[in-house]
């Protein structure tokens, strides 16, 4: 098997720029705000979710044309229908996939709300973990059993990326790689920007200490909850991502091992540490790609051994060596994340020496 090295580098790129997004939202929800979500998975999904139902309902809208039923019998015709808007319309297309993502983040954002508030002013606030995994969990189930969303079991095709009008499939996934960057990037700069604001701050003095931040009137809970909104938000934006990067949409790609990926991520990387995040979801999309590679190498040769489990066993580790070794992660959070320490001690030294008293009695 032959690999071509521009394609594989743009389709790292794009992995890794999805997986980034999703790494700083959880980042900023567990690292700063400690909050623990161990349904991330429910997040990503409903981003992709949304972006089933606006690729078959608003898109041949916003092109003057009836939606076309996906599912059943008129899933070959409604397929052939988005992917000619999307290659002969381009406006359209980038127009559909802007709306999406702004529903997508809508969605994410009141989901993690509605999730988060109330779990969250019980005075343990694992059981926000336990309450995001199963339901995670059941939303898969509920989607899975309900054809009109993304055809139930069956999945749904033709989520296409928004630039199939460009010339060549090299220039077509360029274009998308560029702009999962662009996107990763903001994202990167949002939480960079909201982990240094006062905010960032009162986030993590609830994350330290939630008794005294609550003692000093800080709103605990509402907080909380808050940065849910904000880390769903953007976990619902990546979950557009993935899904037209993939351009199928399955219940089987939001499982519980999506979550658990991202949190070796950010354990790896560094909790609280947004740049720590950015490292460990590039280290964890090498690892896997290599992984799938080197499994579908083995499998050509003849191998009678299940290379994909490798995978699983290696991030498991990653993480009990992490945890045992090293809990900081390979980028500890900075203590100074505001930069009032350095501020303070540049005024210092530059403001002027006081004028010390003569010592001389006066005749």
């Amino acid at each position: 098997m032959s690999l071509d090295p521009v394609a594989t580098l743009l389709s790292l790129l794009t992995t890794f720029g999805i997986t980034a997004m999703i790494a700083l939202s959880l980042n900023l929800e567990y690292g700063l705000g400690g909050v623990p979500n161990f349904g991330k998975a429910l997040f990503v999904s409903i981003g992709a979710y949304t972006a089933g139902v606006t690729y078959t309902r608003l898109l041949p809208l916003l092109a003057g044309q009836e939606a076309i039923y996906p599912c059943g019998a008129n899933l070959g015709q409604a397929l052939q229908l988005r992917t000619e808007i999307v290659r002969a319309l381009p406006i359209v297309g980038l127009t559909n996939v802007l709306v999406t993502l702004l529903i997508a983040a809508a969605l994410g954002g009141l989901v993690g709300y509605l999730a988060a508030y109330p779990a969250l002013r019980l005075k343990e606030e694992w059981f926000l973990g336990l309450v995001l995994l199963a339901g995670s969990e059941v939303v898969r189930i509920i989607v899975r059993g309900t054809e009109p969303i993304i055809c139930a079991h069956n999945g749904l095709s033709g989520i296409s990326q928004p630039f199939l009008w460009l010339p060549t499939p090299l220039l077509r996934t360029a274009a998308f790689t560029g702009l999962t960057l662009l996107t990763a990037g903001l994202c990167f700069w949002f939480t960079q920007r909201l982990a240094r604001s006062p905010y960032g701050r009162m986030l993590k003095a609830t994350r330290e200490n939630s008794d005294v931040a609550s003692g000093l009137g800080k709103p605990v809970a509402r907080t909380r909850a808050s940065v849910m909104v904000v880390g769903s938000a953007m976990a619902a934006v990546a979950g557009v991502f993935f899904v037209t990067n993939v351009g199928f949409a399955s219940t089987n790609d939001y499982v519980v091992g999506l979550t658990l990926d991202i949190w070796v991520m950010i354990v790896l990387g560094g909790l609280g540490n947004m740049r720590g995040a950015l490292l460990g979801a590039a280290v964890i999309t090498v690892l896997d790609r290599a992984t799938a590679i080197a499994a579908i190498q083995l499998d050509m040769l003849g191998s009678q051994f299940e290379f994909n489990y490798i995978r699983y066993i290696l991030f498991a580790l990653i993480l009990l060596v992490m945890l045992r070794y090293r809990r900081q992660g390979l980028l500890p959070e900075p203590l100074d994340t505001t930069g009032a320490t350095r501020l303070l001690a540049q005024r210092t030294l530059s403001a002027p020496a006081p004028v010390q008293p003569s010592s001389m009695a006066p005749e």
